[in-house]
């Protein structure tokens, strides 16, 4: 042994090479993890079955169609219509100004007993969901009325809801399976955006301030929706082929739905009739 150096105890010795050797193993164990075998992060034991993440593993989902079938028809009232009732607006000086002006919707009916404001979907025989459009819908607070006062729109479509009088409004969305809000515009020209998660027929609207205004919205997975116009009449375009159940619905004389099959390029006809309560 050369001069001067000293030679380490047997015990150290012993130590420093136990601490080489356990460096050697793992990097072993990194070398071995790193070669290409997977760990399951779904709990399942390696070669017990299919892991969390197989699950579903080559279903695809149905990609979103249009076609050229065409549903259309009419929506009538039987016996005589009911006498219009006009609504009365009390208790604020901006509304009163528009009292006895508009008939309650829930009332009106068109020419030869057709009923508007009458909301008609395809409520099974779509099972695709479509993306909601970048257009955004409107709900407007103006002369102290909401407008329009049966609308739809996608999940997920933007809903701008705006207060276009000068006096205080609120927007209560009594819904029964999307997120509730009540929303209050106490000045005019406030906006406020939402949007609906889940498909939900129909969701009602009303003001707390001022309690005739009330609207309706269908919430839907699809674009295959329309509301009738002041005759009764409704036209449902660009459906695929296929046999569908629709359904029209209307606030005061409640569902009715009809079975119909449609070929591409082809128009059926469907006339509805509701009967007074």
């Amino acid at each position: 042994m050369p001069a001067g150096r000293q030679s380490l105890p047997l015990v150290q010795r012993l130590s420093r090479l136990g601490a080489v050797m356990a460096m050697v193993l793992m990097a072993l164990n990194v070398a071995c993890d790193s070669g290409g075998s997977s760990t399951s992060t779904g709990g399942a034991p390696s070669g017990g079955g299919a892991s969390k993440t197989d699950e579903g593993a080559g279903e695809t989902a149905k990609a979103p169609v249009f076609g050229t079938g065409v549903v259309k028809g009419r929506i009538v009232l039987e016996g005589d219509a009911p006498a219009p009732t006009k609504i009365k607006m009390q208790g604020d000086r901006f509304c009163t100004k528009h009292n006895m002006e508009h008939v309650a919707a829930r009332y009106e009916v068109g020419a030869d007993n057709g009923l508007p404001h009458v909301f008609v979907y395809v409520k099974k025989g779509i099972d695709a969901k479509y993306p909601a459009p970048e257009e955004k819908v409107t709900l407007d607070q103006t002369g102290c009325m909401y407008a329009p006062h049966i609308f739809g729109l996608l999940v997920g479509q933007t809903l701008t809801i705006r207060n276009n009088d000068n006096t205080a409004h609120n927007v209560n969305a009594l819904t029964k399976k999307n997120q509730k809000f009540n929303i209050s515009q106490p000045q005019a020209g406030m906006v406020k955006d939402v949007t609906f998660s889940k498909q939900e027929v129909m969701v009602k609207f009303k003001c707390d301030v001022h309690g005739w205004m009330d609207a309706y919205c269908g919430v839907l997975t699809h674009p295959f929706y329309t509301v009738t116009d002041a005759d009764g009449h409704f036209t449902l375009d660009r459906l695929p082929a296929g046999r569908y159940t629709i359904e029209v619905w209307h606030e005061m004389y409640g569902t009715r739905t009809a079975e119909v099959e449609v070929a591409d390029g082809e128009t059926k006809e469907l006339d509805v009739t509701f009967r007074k309560r």
